[in-house]
């Protein structure tokens, strides 16, 4: 009651001042509406609005898409907007283009991206403000940056703790996922078997070699070939071939059965970072081994010399339930004939190979359309193609 008082008295102080509003009464109190919210802004204000509502759409129009070109933006917005008027907005849409400007795996591109942010400003200063989440909007746009970093697998460093605590403040929550992010991530920074460089590299020749050496990594003895189809008489196409094979998977081609073909299959698929790559199998039927006795099985213990059974070997790792893995490759172009000239590689290697019978089963990319030929018989289907 005591403060509904004291405002009147100083409304009533406000109109007596000598500084009073020409015009009519609905002019004055539309004036002291805008005087106490927010609606009251300068020219000034206004032009620096309009010039920082330019910079969101900037990402979207720029020429270049590159990181210089990426920072020149971001510091056009800190030079035009002292204020920093909209800086959550243009966090947002900052964040959004990263990925087409290159730069979703540079530190340094974040770290200037966070230092948009005001200093001091969402430092809470008493328990209620840290209890209820001081500025939650900021807050929240910092964590979506650092989810970004570890989505894209960019560790943080302590420069960019000082950052955030000039920003947020000890007990900020964006503080609290930095520091669960230095914690996990360096742990699993370096657990990758099948490490690969940064950035990855855009030769599909290299991304080959590295999806190739990842599956066949199963066996030490494994060697990886390169192969040009130009050095093959009749090839058709001109183009390579990265291929896998040991020398535990050419003793079980030798001694594979001449009467069971062995079949080429694929396209199989296998990532490498962010690139996914087409690869090819050469497998045969299914050896079982209903006789296999394990050595080191001292259950029931038997005597050599009065036990007339042979002792069957343990299965190798290319003996599957599915099959016998001979051999895996990755072509330039995936087609049948790249793959026709894969075998016609190895059969100098593995002479076997011009014996026994291969069946190329390769699903293509494309489909022909079904179509009815009307002009010659009406009940005339043409299948598709495979």
């Amino acid at each position: 009651m005591r403060g509904v008082l004291a405002w009147n008295k100083d409304f009533a102080l406000l109109k007596r001042s000598p500084f009073k509003i020409a015009g009519p009464a609905s002019d004055r109190t539309s004036y002291i509406r805008d005087f106490h919210t927010s609606r009251f802004r300068s020219k000034d204000n206004k032009e620096d609005d309009k010039s920082s509502a330019l910079v969101l759409h900037a990402f979207a129009n720029a020429e270049r898409k590159e990181k210089e070109a990426y920072l020149d933006i971001i510091r056009e917005y800190k030079n035009n907007n002292e204020l920093r008027r909209g800086h959550v907005e243009f966090i947002q849409v900052a964040l959004k283009y990263m990925d087409d400007f290159g730069v979703n795996r540079d530190l340094a591109v974040y770290k200037v991206l966070l230092d948009v942010l005001p200093k001091g400003k969402f430092v809470p200063t008493n328990a209620f403000q840290t209890l209820f989440m001081h500025y939650p909007k900021q807050q929240y746009v910092a964590i979506d940056l650092l989810c970004k970093m570890e989505k894209n697998c960019v560790i943080p460093d302590v420069e960019m703790q000082d950052m955030l605590l000039n920003i947020f403040g000890k007990h900020g929550a964006p503080l609290k996922k930095f520091w669960r992010m230095m914690y996990w991530m360096p742990k699993f920074a370096n657990l990758n078997p099948w490490p690969c460089a940064r950035p990855a590299p855009k030769d599909p020749r290299i991304l080959a070699r590295l999806a190739i050496s990842k599956i066949s990594s199963v066996d030490v003895q494994t060697k990886i070939v390169e192969f040009e189809t130009k050095d093959i008489e009749d090839a058709i196409e001109d183009t390579w071939i990265v291929s896998a094979m040991s020398s535990i998977q050419e003793r079980l081609l030798e001694t594979q059965s001449l009467n069971s073909p062995v079949c080429v299959e694929g396209p199989y698929t296998v990532w490498v970072v962010d690139q996914c790559i087409d690869y090819f199998v050469l497998r045969g039927e299914s050896r079982k081994h209903n006789e296999y006795e394990d050595i080191d099985d001292v259950s029931n213990i038997k005597i050599p010399f009065w036990d007339e059974k042979e002792i069957v070997p343990a299965p190798t790792v290319h003996e599957q339930n599915d099959g016998t893995y001979f051999a895996m490759c990755a072509t330039g172009t995936s087609t049948k004939d790249s793959l026709l000239s894969w075998i016609r590689c190895l059969q100098k290697q593995n002479p076997i190979l011009n014996v026994i019978p291969v069946i190329f089963k390769v699903s293509s990319f494309s489909k022909e359309q079904l179509y009815i030929d009307t002009e010659k018989s009406k009940d005339k289907v043409m299948h598709v193609k495979e």
